[in-house]
């Protein structure tokens, strides 16, 4: 059920007016939310309920068995058990046939006759690496004394499904989302800027993702050779532009369907192409997974301990498995790996300013640079990012690089869009906060009217369903 159908409208106008007749009971509430969230889940694929079930059970006793023992070793067998249980499922799943197939191709090369060894008809859940991630978040934080084991079992159950958060994030902490779940308090104001972010997630995705992927970028990347070197340059922007708006999109509606319920979410984007260097664009983009990667992957094998070496291979390893959660194929392998490297050019420049004490300030020029280069670099990671093979990258590379400056296949109302699109960016906060502010003024026939204005405005500009980006992962 995508955020973008009828379908879910009508879930989540009944699931808000059901949330809120029972909101005088906690219990009663956390049992609404969490059969809501499951019914959401089962309208996929009813047998994987089962598996979100399996998993939510596990982290939570493990989580309580943690809590109680003062025993390390018997706290890190229960750590790890949490650990081999979410790890295990998601490889299991996600990541199985892919290392048996690349093991298989690799043996062949050596000219070792053998046969892979793959699960037929596996069917990876919907949201998978984001339930895993969020509930074993959980578990560590229990671990290392940062926040209590609940001792609601069905609080937990409704944690780890909350269906705004069930397939594409953000990836929400126990921390974050415990507390909120039974706090039934309904403002207003906060309802008003649930809808407005409804809204404007749903522009994002449908007036300018869908429209972007459909017109351009899926026609150069599936037939790259059929387009000139400035076409295919216009798709890779596109394509940064796309994922962009896709994604914050899905946050948006995310965000803003939680409010409705009175819950609040983290945020995960914040303009990420005004980055000045890769540091700053992983601090804007996908905030919730770069703190995630961050706390529990990088930390953990290291940081930045003992010799700075370590802090660039600690950052490359990060990036690997952040790419890899994304998708079993060599593409995320790479991609992880160039924002590895790069991210370790980006704290060997820092350091050798430091150490060579240029504190100059930079001037506005200057910081454009900057921004261009990390966009371009941003962009140029992209390509690897969304095709579907290797291969595909280097055709997409061959026309970039053929120097063939027609322009036939972009019409000039997609490079206004490109281009307004990017400079949307840079459009003050103080901007959008009036204009939510200008939302919340409004009385209600004029929101409805609204409402209605952009549900038919994106109804006659959309096309045909696009599934959400990240809704692969």
């Amino acid at each position: 059920m995508l955020f973008t159908t009828g379908k879910y409208w009508i879930f989540l106008t009944l699931v808000f007016f059901g949330y809120w007749t029972v909101a005088r009971s906690r219990r009663a509430s956390v049992i609404f939310l969490l059969l809501a969230s499951y019914y959401f889940y089962a309208l996929w694929n009813i047998k994987f309920v089962s598996l979100l079930l399996i998993i939510s059970t596990i982290d939570f006793l493990t989580a309580r068995f943690i809590e109680k023992s003062s025993r390390v070793r018997l706290r890190k067998a229960l750590l790890s058990i949490s650990i081999l249980s979410d790890i295990g499922t998601l490889f299991i799943f996600k990541y199985f046939n892919f290392f048996s197939s690349s093991i298989n191709h690799l043996l062949e090369q050596l000219h070792m006759q053998t046969r892979p060894f793959l699960i037929q008809d596996l069917v990876i859940p919907l949201g998978l690496s984001f339930i895993t991630f969020r509930s074993l978040s959980y578990v560590i934080d229990v671990y290392r004394k940062t926040t209590p084991a609940t001792k609601r079992y069905l609080d937990y159950l409704a944690f780890v499904s909350f269906f705004p958060t069930l397939i594409a994030g953000p990836v929400v902490r126990g921390r974050e989302l415990l507390p909120q779940l039974g706090s039934n308090n309904f403002e207003s104001k906060q309802a008003l800027d649930g809808i407005f972010l409804i809204l404007l997630g749903l522009i994002k995705k449908v007036a300018i993702a869908d429209l972007i992927a459909t017109n351009l970028v899926d026609r150069v990347f599936d037939q790259p050779q059929l387009y000139s070197s400035i076409e295919t340059l216009a798709a890779i922007y596109g394509y940064a532009l796309q994922i962009y708006f896709d994604f914050s999109g899905y946050t948006d509606v995310a965000i803003g369907s939680a409010l409705l319920l009175g819950i609040k979410l983290p945020e995960n984007f914040y303009s990420p192409y005004r980055a000045q260097n890769l540091r700053e664009f992983w601090k804007r983009w996908h905030i919730t997974l770069s703190n995630w990667l961050f706390d529990y992957v990088y930390i953990s094998i290291g940081g930045l301990r003992k010799r700075r070496f370590n802090l660039y291979r600690n950052l490359v390893l990060t990036f690997l498995i952040g790419g890899l959660w994304h998708g079993a194929a060599w593409t995320f392998l790479v991609w992880g790996a160039l924002h590895g490297v790069g991210l370790s050019v980006n704290h060997w420049w820092n350091s050798f300013r430091k150490q060579s004490r240029s504190t100059t300030t930079q001037s506005r020029w200057i910081k454009a640079v900057c921004v261009l280069v990390t966009f371009h670099f941003v962009c140029l990671t992209w390509i690897v990012f969304r095709a579907d093979n290797l291969q595909q990258v280097l055709g997409v590379l061959q026309r970039l690089t053929a120097f063939q400056f027609s322009t036939g296949n972009l019409p000039a109302s997609l490079a206004v869009l490109l281009l307004l699109a990017y400079l949307s960016h840079w459009i003050p906060d103080r901007w959008f906060a009036a204009i939510k502010e200008g939302w919340n003024w409004l009385p209600s026939p004029a929101q409805a009217v609204v409402v209605l204005s952009t549900a038919f405005g994106l109804y006659y500009v959309s096309g045909a369903e696009v599934q959400f980006i990240y809704g692969n992962f």
